[in-house]
């Protein structure tokens, strides 16, 4: 965006975290808040967005509509899957939802909110995407290799909660399918000495020789070339499911955050893949302790069981033929422009 001339006002991405982990945030936001604030009674914007992060941009669209400024709300926090409660909030302060999951609209207007339905933007930059198959084929460097690849996910409390789960599981599951070889995913390169780190502090203490190779950012060549993916439940599921890999997904959160936050959570279903399918496409799992065993067992299955993996695979067409639709950022484009 800032290469498009936003004026960013502060940096968000460092404040990007989930469950009760936001507590640890409430300083730095609350100065980022009075900056917004300050803005909008200097500039007097003519619309305000607001992308995901409901906590914080709830008080920002109350201090928008107390100054009389429209807000649009686009990519929408996951009520449907935990604080239902807030769409009061939201049908109070926030003029029009755009939505990016098929789901949501009915889920927004059934509560008295004005929503509109534009797709995922992820796939029309997946479809931009130029995808370096000399490197898809150098990773799979044979016909006997069976590629599992891990991805841990972008934030740093995701790596480190989720990765070692993900290495506890490659012995086993080596064991039982030979042929399997491991690719780490580095989305970014700001978390790669996280990465070596916690993947070398295993590999030593567990004296393991098994070859765990850690690429960096090249999320989709990583994907392509792999035989099943193990991954966070976020978006990369998304990704996966756009390239047809079978995936297993998990979440890791500690005891404390499972047991406080389970009982507000809406939804049978924290992989996106299958809350847009209504049903389990992809195995699911939030974790509270390190049950890599779980990974083992249906990684092998999805590995060595054809009618398995095919099932999968099905399931993940589904998903895509109703979310993968191009031309989501310019569809809300049209809808921030029609509020101005």
């Amino acid at each position: 965006m800032a290469e498009a001339g936003l004026q960013c006002i502060r940096d968000m991405s460092s404040h990007s975290v989930m469950w009760l982990q936001a507590l640890k945030k409430i300083p730095g936001l609350w100065n980022v808040f009075k900056n917004c604030t300050r803005f909008f009674d200097e500039e007097r914007p003519e619309l305000v967005i607001l992308i995901d992060y409901v906590g914080f941009n709830l008080y920002l669209a109350k201090a928008a509509k107390k100054r009389n400024i429209p807000v649009m709300y686009y990519i929408s926090p996951q009520l449907w899957a935990h604080g239902s409660w807030r769409i009061k909030k939201i049908k109070k302060f926030v003029d029009r939802m755009v939505v990016i999951y098929p789901f949501e609209e009915a889920f927004y207007t059934n509560g008295g909110v004005s929503a509109k339905y534009v797709g995922h933007p992820l796939f029309d930059e997946l479809n931009a995407r130029d995808i370096d198959e000399a490197l898809v084929e150098k990773m799979k460097d044979g016909e006997n290799k069976t590629i599992v690849s891990l991805l841990p996910g972008s934030r740093k409390q995701e790596i480190r909660k989720l990765l070692p789960i993900l290495l506890e599981a490659t012995n086993a599951i080596h064991e039982k399918v030979p042929s399997a070889t491991f690719l780490l995913s580095c989305s970014n390169t700001r978390n790669l000495e996280l990465i070596e780190s916690i993947t070398k502090r295993f590999t030593s203490a567990n004296n393991k020789r098994l070859s765990i190779e850690i690429i960096t950012e090249k999320v989709s060549e990583i994907i392509k070339a792999s035989s099943l993916c193990i991954c966070n439940s976020g978006t990369v599921t998304l990704e996966i499911a756009n390239y047809q890999i079978p995936m297993i997904a998990c979440y890791r959160v500690s005891p404390f955050e499972y047991f406080a936050s389970k009982p507000h959570i809406d939804t049978p279903y924290i992989c996106l893949v299958n809350a847009i399918a209504a049903k389990e496409v992809v195995h699911e799992k939030i974790m509270y302790r390190d049950d890599y065993k779980w990974l083992v067992s249906h990684a092998t299955e999805l590995l060595l069981n054809e009618e398995k993996r095919e099932v999968c695979i099905a399931g993940l067409k589904e998903v895509t033929s109703l979310i993968g639709a191009p031309g989501a950022s310019e569809k809300a484009a049209e809808e921030a422009l029609s509020m101005i």
